[in-house]
């Protein structure tokens, strides 16, 4: 009990975004649980706070707690992305799936597949430039949860042949990826 009072000392003239990142900087994930642990106890009725919390939990590794926490937070609010997400990221850290929740309102979940190269594809005919591996990933994130990051992305567009991809680094920001056109 005595590190919330450090907190409480030490954060209290900061701003909520200051003291976020400064968490974030420091990756001191058990002072972040304290730090929005409070801040849920004093916000109990905002999902925000609440979801907060629970993804708070998963950063310091604390999976069970947060599915259980954002478990009874999902039947709440169903429809939150930022519930369901961090939910899934708990799951998926302790190798379980999304069938081990009862879903009100069911995630969409993007993969590795048919469907996201189709996407790729789709949308980067239409474009004149080429763009950034990164950028392409990000398109993504208004769709669902996405179980990949853009590092394997990039990996997967290099075994499809419809796609070009130039870069001089490894680096997802610095390759860029295009549809091959027929001449």
């Amino acid at each position: 009990m005595g590190n919330e009072d450090e907190y409480k000392d030490e954060y209290d003239d900061m701003e909520e975004w200051e003291a976020e990142a400064d968490f974030f900087d420091k990756r001191d994930w058990k002072g972040l649980v304290e730090y929005r642990r409070k801040k849920a106890e004093n916000h109990s009725d905002d999902p925000d706070y609440q979801w907060g919390l629970g993804e708070a939990y998963v950063r310091n590794k604390e999976y069970e707690k947060a599915i259980s926490f954002l478990g009874e937070l999902h039947k709440k609010y169903p429809d939150d992305p930022n519930i369901q997400h961090s939910l899934l990221d708990a799951l998926f850290a302790i190798g379980k799936d999304e069938t081990a929740v009862n879903w009100i309102i069911k995630p969409n979940i993007l993969r590795l597949d048919k469907d996201t190269l189709n996407y790729c594809y789709n949308f980067l005919k239409k474009k004149r430039k080429p763009e950034t591996v990164h950028e392409l990933y990000l398109k993504f994130y208004n769709e669902g949860y996405l179980a990949f990051n853009d590092n394997q992305l990039m990996a997967l567009l290099h075994f499809d042949n419809r796609f070009s991809l130039t870069g001089s680094n490894v680096d997802s920001y610095d390759y860029f990826i295009s549809v091959n056109r027929k001449k």
